[in-house]
């Protein structure tokens, strides 16, 4: 029942990320149509960023890796051959730990079989990238994060069926978070041999640790965030051709 219970968890991120995703991407080529040729640029151009999180509290006992999504908009300005600076907004990135213990309260006679902590946050992180090669970077930078909501789900059975119990926690938590992520990326095009259509994609592991407490009250715990990200980047840039093209 375990097995299954984590089977339909991961099933419905994906799900909803892949919805998620595909509702941003439209939103981000409607950015770029609106704002033309003033965007994609060599200088400056945009991306729409997808990934996922695998996210913990340390300091909170127990616990598990929490897997949750992260999306958003991304910015390219380019400083010389080898430097980018990249602002990003990423208004969905959702952390917390799995398997913890309650950090609040369940009514008398009900013991969870398993609680999570769920957080979901408005990241910005202002990154700056080095260009090791052509295809290799390197990324850093300071984040500020914004809590958004804050729920513990617990799981239990009452009466003979199985419900979770889903608790706002919100007041427990502090709303601004600081880190600082670290990134490893790769660049690379996918094409077809019948088209000439070309699809460029930054891919990249970028691990973010919190220099805050989360948690407002100390008897209930200290902890902090950590995160690691596996994601995709897929930039709205024109070649040399396009550009040349469009300034005629």
């Amino acid at each position: 029942m375990k097995i299954m219970k984590s089977a339909k968890r991961i099933l419905l991120i994906m799900i909803l990320s892949c919805a998620t995703f595909a509702m941003s991407y439209g939103q981000a080529a409607l950015i770029v149509l609106i704002l033309g040729d003033k965007v994609a640029t060599e200088n400056f151009h945009l991306s729409m960023d997808g990934a996922f999180n695998l996210a913990s509290l340390p300091g909170l006992e127990k616990g598990k890796i929490f897997l949750g999504a992260n999306f958003g908009l991304g910015t390219h300005i380019k400083l010389s051959d080898k430097w980018y600076l990249k602002p990003e907004f990423k208004p969905l990135s959702q952390k917390g730990f799995a398997k913890v213990n309650a950090l609040v309260g369940l009514p008398e006679g009900i013991e969870p079989s398993r609680t999570d902590i769920r957080l979901n946050y408005i990241d910005i992180p202002v990154l700056l990238q080095y260009n090791i090669t052509n295809s290799l970077f390197i990324s850093s930078g300071p984040q500020i994060s914004f809590l958004t909501s804050a729920k513990q789900l617990s799981d239990a059975t009452i009466n003979g069926k199985d419900v979770t119990l889903r608790l706002d926690t919100k007041s427990l938590f502090n709303n601004i978070d600081f880190s600082v992520p670290v990134e490893l990326g790769y660049s690379f095009t996918l094409s077809r041999k019948k088209s000439t259509t070309k699809v460029d994609i930054n891919a990249y592991v970028r691990y973010s640790y919190g220099f805050t407490e989360v948690i407002k009250d100390a008897t209930l715990g200290s902890a902090s965030n950590s995160t690691i990200q596996l994601g995709i980047s897929l930039p709205f840039i024109k070649s040399p051709e396009e550009l040349a093209s469009s300034k005629k």
